[in-house]
């Protein structure tokens, strides 16, 4: 797939799902606004409900104080407390008295806005305010025996609200059923003023246009003033006692979701709960996912225009640069390359590969060279262009003749010459492991001895994590070498070497020590001029080494290494006390 395309693709992901993540958030900001233009409705509502409910308590409450505020009227309701303990004494003093109370009730406003307005006391009835037939007071009733008295009793002229509950006062038969506000007249059993409204005027105030809308109201105390057809108020019996807010609450009973309002008044203390269900409550609410939907529609086929034209534009440059990679040949490495974009990144990858093909040119003028100054360490080491199959032969004669004459140092002579020819010789790998040359330079010592006998030494003394390392071919055996052939050239004395294999500080060291006359300082200035001749010839010109780089030696070994190693070559010549040391080394692989 081309990077174009898997660009593109990418994009369109991620745009897509930018697009899908706005519509369902312009969906859930539509939901949430229906939520709450519904939770305001329910506000209103809610506050409508109880001013009416306030108004009405209001109106009841009024009646009681009006009747209260009447002077004369309390006196005989007082005189009356009295004459009704003793009825026989007094009947014509009660029937007086009855009959003054019940034309203060007789009012057209207690007639046209209430059920009844009663007045009583703990001895009967007094009077009420009745003209119908079918609101005609019992006056046998006992007073004994309303079920509510003793919640009334007691409470010092406060207003107490009664719940739904049937007409207390109605003839034998009635199924009336009413609400009540009842007030205890202050003074020694002076009775009660009982307003009442017809459960159906009751619940005009609670009437809803939308039947959806459950209404249940509930007293100070928890009672349960009123509940909508059908409702099961104590299904919501947690909420009675919550604090005015909205609320979104699972029903127990269906499971689905209902938008709750809790309120209060602050005249009557009463708390209205307004409940309907959310998809009813939302069920005007626009199409809030055909919206969402559009949303991402818009959202998204712009962004794909935008990103189509934005890759086309972006990889531009890529397929440029990509042309050019696949005409770059070992002939053009070092053309310059021109891609024409703004972009730093595109520009910094032009550079890159640039350079990278400047490193792969210099690589392999490098390679060039480090095959040359192989082939020239195997010259050098053969001394001679002579068939190693041709020396082959001749080692095998010379050890069967030392068989035949019984001499094993002829067969181990010839053993280790033709192992050391073999390895040096070995054209399919220039590097060594540091273990295999020090085992090379030991057969090499091993030869050297045969000639010195007892008057040459090696002493080895090798780290074993270094055996791994690479190194070049030879340049061990090389050094030990170039340290007997110069380093003992006038000492006839005892020829002691050690070589000694060390690593410190993350790099690796091979210290190749000897007793004898050490560097001249003319040799030592020479030789570090010739490594920075050296260094400067393979790194910097493009001159052909083979011309300046001539022979095995020192010169020669450290080019092979400075090829392989580079800046992190360590490689110093230097006397001792007692001799000379060559010392090379490199960064731990």
């Amino acid at each position: 797939m081309k990077f174009r395309t898997r660009i593109t693709l990418g994009y369109a992901a991620l745009a897509l799902a930018v697009s899908l993540g706005l519509g369902i958030f312009y969906n859930m900001y539509i939901v949430q606004r229906s939520e709450s233009s519904a939770f305001n409705h329910f506000g209103i509502l809610s506050e409508q409900v109880l001013n009416n409910l306030d108004g009405n308590i209001q109106k009841m409450t009024q009646v009681t104080l009006s009747l209260l505020s009447d002077q004369e009227a309390v006196q005989t309701i007082r005189q009356l407390s009295v004459d009704m303990a003793e009825p026989q004494e007094h009947v014509a003093d009660i029937i007086n008295g009855k009959a003054r109370i019940k034309r203060d009730l007789y009012t057209a406003y207690n007639l046209d806005n209430f059920y009844r307005v009663v007045v009583f006391n703990r001895f009967g009835y007094i009077a009420a305010s009745a003209t119908m037939q079918e609101r005609y007071v019992d006056t046998d009733r006992k007073v004994s025996e309303i079920p509510w008295l003793d919640e009334v009793t007691g409470t010092k002229g406060r207003s107490i609200l009664i719940g739904v509950h049937p007409d207390d006062w109605g003839e034998e038969g009635s199924e009336q059923q009413v609400y009540s506000l009842v007030r205890e007249i202050q003074g020694d059993n002076l009775g009660f003023i009982e307003v009442q409204m017809s459960r159906e005027d009751f619940a005009e105030i609670f009437a809803m246009s939308d039947q959806s809308i459950k209404v249940i109201a509930v007293k100070e105390d928890g009672e349960v003033l009123y509940a909508s057809e059908g409702t099961d108020a104590q299904q919501y019996y947690d909420l009675f006692s919550k604090p005015s807010q909205m609320l979104k609450e699972k029903n127990r009973v269906t499971g689905e979701q209902e938008l709750i309002s809790i309120g209060e008044s602050q005249e009557s203390g009463v708390r209205l709960l307004l409940i309907q269900d959310r998809n009813e409550a939302m069920a005007d609410m626009p199409n809030a996912w055909a919206a969402a939907a559009g949303v991402a529609v818009l959202v998204f086929l712009p962004s794909m225009t935008f990103i189509y034209f934005m890759a086309e534009r972006l990889t531009r440059p890529l397929q440029a640069l990509r042309k050019r990679m696949e005409k770059t040949q070992i002939s053009n490495l070092t053309d310059e390359i021109v891609i024409d974009s703004r972009d730093e990144d595109i520009r910094a990858l032009t550079t890159a590969y640039q350079n990278l093909m400047f490193r792969l040119d210099h690589s392999l003028n490098l390679e060039k060279k480090l095959n040359l100054l192989q082939l020239q360490a195997q010259f050098d080491t053969l001394q001679a262009q002579i068939n190693p199959h041709f020396l082959y032969n001749v080692l095998n004669v010379i050890s069967s003749r030392g068989m035949k004459d019984n001499d094993e140092v002829i067969c181990e002579i010839c053993g280790r010459l033709a192992d050391m020819l073999r390895y040096s010789t070995n054209t399919k790998t220039r590097y060594a492991s540091i273990e295999e040359e020090v085992t090379y330079t030991e057969q090499y010592l091993y030869l050297i001895k045969v000639r010195y006998a007892d008057k040459i030494s090696l002493d080895t003394e090798m780290d074993e994590g270094i055996r791994a390392q690479i190194v070049p071919k030879t340049v061990l055996q090389q050094i030990v070498e170039n340290s007997i052939n110069h380093g003992f050239e006038n000492n006839t004395g005892r020829m002691e070497i050690t070589l000694r294999g060390f690593q410190k500080d993350g790099y690796w060291f091979l210290s190749v020590r000897d007793n004898g006359q050490g560097f001249r300082e003319e040799t030592l200035k020479d030789l570090n001029e010739k490594f920075e001749k050296t260094k400067k010839s393979l790194f910097e010109d493009r001159s052909n080494i083979e011309l300046e780089i001539g022979g095995m030696g020192l010169v020669n070994t450290y080019a092979r290494l400075l090829l392989i190693y580079s800046d992190s070559l360590v490689f110093e010549l230097k006397n001792t006390e007692d001799g000379s040391e060559v010392l090379f080394g490199a960064k731990m692989s």
